[in-house]
């Protein structure tokens, strides 16, 4: 696991280097979020050279313009998302405009990347991962909805919605980003791109899972509303806890989901929540989920023969199954059922 961290912050360090040459140039408010994340290892840079490493590349100083443009291109998206999102304080007319803009420029920068270091070939993975990113958007928007739950009375109706909606909002950047790296190894990989993309889904639907965990250790120090933290519940998004939530909640448990969407959620608030996402067994179906989504990455990974560049991509994939959101959710689960048996 060393490994992969070293492989991963000598890689952004040197992609860091191109960003900060094409951004140094631009306004504060365009230039923020890549500034942000300068200095720090970014995973898309990792999927990048692995995807190159494991199809024959040699030289990974090849793929940093790839890295560099695929890093501003996900700038752009998140800056924009966040205007469509209404979050982070972003209220106001002119803070929006100045968000739509930015994300307009660093598109461009991102396309800019690739056409001065003659790799226009990748023009078209770069605009198919940005059109899909927003078709993402308008189905996570308008489609996957509490509010339009009844169109889903089947499970297997909504699964498959949803994981359109989590392969397109990640899914396809992510393959998008190992497929990259084997197109610059001369190598279009395009079971890489697949296995990427469903780990890209699978990690998407990993942190709307963890939109349910509090930034704190214990439950018993939850002394506030935390708004932010529950932004997809509060925001009735239909993610796949939500749903199952939802459809086996019985009458009153439905009414205490609704009432408290629109209010503050404090301890006693949240309690509830964990209440309905233990009992009902949806935290035991997520994570079974999510497992599953993890076991279909490695079983694609492993037809390929075992090297250095197949066991950090297996390391990769782990990201699915564990991460600090995730991790954070299970000790609030683990307290709330400590905290019963001590009243008990």
């Amino acid at each position: 696991m060393n490994q992969y961290f070293n492989l991963m912050e000598e890689t952004s360090q040197a992609t860091d280097v191109l960003i900060e040459q094409y951004t140094k140039k631009l306004s504060p408010e365009v230039k923020q979020l890549p500034m942000k994340r300068h200095g720090h290892p970014r995973l898309r840079d990792l999927q990048i050279r692995t995807g190159y490493e494991i199809n024959g590349g040699q030289d990974w100083k090849e793929i940093l313009p790839v890295c560099a443009s695929f890093e501003i291109l996900n700038c752009s998206t998140y800056v924009i998302n966040w205007f469509l999102d209404e979050k982070h304080g972003y209220d106001s007319v002119e803070s929006k405009r100045k968000l739509v803009i930015a994300g307009f420029q660093l598109r461009e920068v991102a396309q800019q990347i690739l056409e001065e270091h003659g790799m226009t070939s990748l023009l078209p993975v770069l605009s198919n991962i940005n059109h899909r990113v927003y078709l993402g958007q308008r189905m996570d928007i308008h489609d996957l909805q509490v509010s339009k739950m009844s169109d889903y009375p089947d499970y297997d109706q909504f699964l498959k919605a949803y994981q359109q909606r989590c392969r397109l909002l990640s899914g396809v950047f992510y393959g998008s980003c190992f497929f990259a790296g084997s197109i610059v190894a001369g190598e279009p990989d395009e079971l890489l791109y697949e296995m990427g993309a469903i780990y890209g889904a699978a990690t998407q639907a990993a942190n709307d899972f963890g939109d349910f965990a509090l930034p704190v250790q214990r439950l018993s120090k939850l002394e506030k509303p935390y708004q932010d933290q529950f932004s997809d519940f509060i925001n009735g998004k239909l993610t796949l806890a939500v749903y199952l939530m939802t459809q086996r909640a019985n009458e009153q448990e439905r009414d205490q989901l609704e009432e408290l969407r629109h209010k503050p959620i404090d301890e006693n608030g949240y309690r509830k929540i964990l209440g309905i996402l233990v009992n009902k067994g949806v935290y035991a179906d997520c994570i079974a989920y999510l497992k599953q989504e993890h076991k279909r990455c490695k079983t694609m990974l492993y037809t390929k023969d075992k090297t250095v560049h197949r066991d950090t991509i297996a390391s990769i994939l782990v990201r699915i199954t564990s991460n600090k959101f995730l991790s954070q959710l299970k000790k609030n689960i683990e307290m709330l059922v400590l905290d019963k048996h001590c009243v008990g």
